[in-house]
């Protein structure tokens, strides 16, 4: 029989147990309270960022919706737009010949081909919107193409104009003035507007003989964002700051819209641009002192109508067995032609005695004797003939083969064409 002691001690080691318990039992509650408490602000927040999700979700479909619709709209009115240097990218001589069917013609084409080359190039939509805007000295392009033999009379090239604004409602030939940077300053302003227009889908500029422009482009070289968007043109050959940027950019060439050349000495200015070849050895003068009356040339005598015009230079057409136009041997003293070099002579006037322009620029004054004509004559041959060897014109005062015979650039940069180059002389 167990004694009344044990149960005592038994009875007396379950009380000191249950007060325990009952406090690992009221710590339990009142954790799990706590919890269900966090548990219930937890949920709130998630409701709050469970509705601000939603607010932000519908925001967010309504900014998307409205970017589709900006760029619908974009896609809808996106161009390019085709900016021309109208002096310096002379048209092929068949369309303004044409004058104003030729106009229509050479819009038409030349919208024909910018819109195949944009969609094989920069896989543009072969309906895009294309605006084309060329300006020029209509005065002196008008002149110009005159005095070329291109037009019989130079109010011929209005009906070019005409029928190329014609052509297309977004066609335009705009006479920009008869300041020297008109054209230019217009051409700048709309590269720079159109080329920060996100409608624009690509700019395509035709300017490569005028080396003004490379400071226009020399901003985008290293901005691949634009320099991807801007096409040149190549008619005449790039001058040298041009040539120096075109592989920046894509170029373009348009043989059957525009001139490979440029087309007379009027658009050359050997104050500014030196001769691309040197004189040859083979006309070279023993460098000797030789009085020149520079005085005599009087900047203020320009245009002047009471100076006498001198009686016509004839010059003999030389041409050799096959036919192909050949220039006279001269060999004018070279220190004459530093001297003139840089004078801003009226070559008609100074070599063939005779000079058509109204409001002629250049220098008249007192004719040049007969070793200044050689020298100017001389000048005026560095600048090749668009006609090169085929040339009938008894007036054509460039010239019609390269005067380095020792050519190391044919084909390379020389501006005269490779059948200019060791011609037959016999």
């Amino acid at each position: 029989m167990v004694s009344v002691e044990v149960y005592e001690e038994r009875f007396k080691r379950l009380k000191e147990v249950d007060p325990g318990k009952d406090k690992v039992i009221e710590d339990l509650i009142s954790e799990v309270k706590e919890l269900e408490r966090g548990l219930t602000e937890k949920k709130w927040d998630l409701e709050r960022e469970q509705e601000t999700t939603k607010v932000y979700q519908s925001k967010h479909y309504d900014i998307q919706t409205k970017l589709k619709k900006m760029e619908e709209v974009i896609r809808s009115n996106s161009f390019v737009s085709v900016l021309i240097d109208g002096d310096s990218m002379p048209f092929v001589d068949r369309f303004v010949k044409s004058a104003k069917e030729g106009g229509m013609e050479a819009a038409h084409n030349l919208r024909s081909k910018v819109c195949e080359y944009v969609s094989n190039k920069l896989d543009l939509p072969n309906n895009i919107q294309i605006k084309v805007r060329i300006y020029a000295n209509m005065k002196g392009l008008a002149s110009t193409y005159y005095h070329s033999k291109i037009l019989d009379s130079a109010a011929d090239l209005d009906a070019f104009v005409r029928g190329f604004n014609m052509g297309h409602p977004m066609s335009d030939f705009v006479d920009a003035g008869d300041g020297k940077e008109c054209a230019d300053s217009k051409l700048k302003a709309w590269f720079d507007y159109d080329i920060a227009d996100v409608q624009c889908q690509a700019v395509i500029f035709g300017g490569s003989a005028d080396n003004g422009y490379a400071r226009l482009l020399q901003p985008y070289v290293g901005d691949s964002s634009k320099n991807k968007r801007i096409i040149l043109i190549e008619g005449p050959p790039f001058v040298k700051e041009l040539a120096g940027l075109k592989d920046k950019f894509l170029v373009a060439c348009f043989p059957d819209i525009f001139r490979h050349t440029k087309l007379s000495p009027r658009r050359v200015s050997f104050s500014k641009t030196p001769p691309a070849t040197p004189i040859p050895n083979a006309l070279s003068y023993t460098a000797i002192a030789y009085p020149v009356d520079v005085a005599a040339v009087r900047p203020d005598d320009a245009s002047n109508p009471s100076v006498t015009v001198p009686a016509r230079r004839n010059y003999p057409l030389l041409k050799n067995g096959r036919g192909h136009r050949l220039d006279a041997v001269i060999s004018p003293p070279q220190s004459l032609v530093r001297v003139l070099k840089n004078k801003k002579l009226c070559n008609p006037f100074h070599i063939l005695g005779e000079c058509s322009y109204p409001d002629c620029i250049f220098i008249h004054g007192a004719r040049l004797d007969e070793k200044g004509i050689e020298a100017r004559r001389l000048l005026a041959r560095q600048a090749p003939c668009s006609s090169g060897l085929h040339c009938e014109d008894e007036k054509c005062l460039f010239g019609h083969q390269c005067p380095d015979r020792a050519c190391a650039r044919i084909g390379k940069g020389c501006r005269f064409t490779p059948e200019m180059h060791s011609v037959d002389r016999s």
